[in-house]
């Protein structure tokens, strides 16, 4: 089966920074899940928040057709995250991949205190130097959004990876009235290219923010992409 490619508070703040709420109210949204236009599973996306101030975003698939489905395709993701001056910094990440007889696991602890990110990827181990607003791969979809909430004109931001920091920049690629399962909505799409795939993200306003729909491009042909089916809200938290 081909690799299917996926696209959260301590104690103590570095000074100059001020604890804030969430900008982005909690929600659950279903996604159908597509392979080159074929539905292959189902993804669940729910940000809730937490009695401490901070906010987890977990993201869930399950392979609903095809092979995804033979081979028991099961996948979570989850990201808690502390909000300073209103953008997202991680505090824990974990990552549970089933598929057949392959199973990846990835979990990240963010020490504020320390200063310093604890990734375990597998038997590989890593620790390297944190930096402010660093987030994890899966929360870069909340700084994103919480970007646009505050009307940003730039979209950079350190993702932290395996064994590094990486710098990560997405650029606006317009505003589009995109027609998806659950309903037609204005959206502005950010985008990110790289040199084997392109990433595309279209958040909607009205909803706070949420992805509508969610892209990415394989240079040698593949394209998964997240087309939102429902979306709710807690009661009193919309937006």
């Amino acid at each position: 089966m081909k690799k299917i490619p996926f696209v959260f508070f301590c104690c103590l703040v570095p000074i100059g920074h001020a604890l804030a709420e969430s900008p982005i109210a909690p929600f659950k949204a279903e996604y159908q899940t597509l392979r080159n236009g074929k539905e292959l599973a189902r993804t669940t996306i729910v940000l809730s928040a937490n009695a401490d101030g901070t906010s987890t975003l977990r993201t869930t698939t399950l392979g609903t057709s095809g092979l995804a489905k033979m081979a028991g395709l099961d996948v979570v993701e989850e990201s808690t995250v502390r909000w300073v001056d209103g953008r997202p910094e991680t505090v824990n990440y974990d990552f549970r991949q089933d598929v057949a007889f392959r199973n990846k696991r990835r979990h990240g602890e963010f020490d504020w205190r320390g200063n310093e990110v604890h990734m375990v990827d597998g038997k590989d181990e890593a620790r390297y130097g944190l930096v402010r607003y660093a987030v994890d791969r899966h929360a870069l979809t909340l700084a994103l959004a919480s970007d646009l909430s505050r009307q940003a004109t730039r979209f950079d931001y350190k993702v932290a990876m395996k064994d590094a920091i990486e710098d990560v920049t997405y650029t606006s690629c317009g505003d589009e009235k995109l027609s998806v399962p659950a309903g037609s909505f204005s959206t502005r799409c950010l985008e990110r290219v790289r040199d084997k795939r392109t990433s595309r993200s279209w958040f909607e306003e009205s909803n706070g923010w949420i992805p509508v729909q969610i892209e990415q491009v394989e240079k040698k042909g593949d394209t998964i992409t997240l087309r939102l089916a429902s979306i709710e809200h807690p009661a009193g938290g919309k937006p």
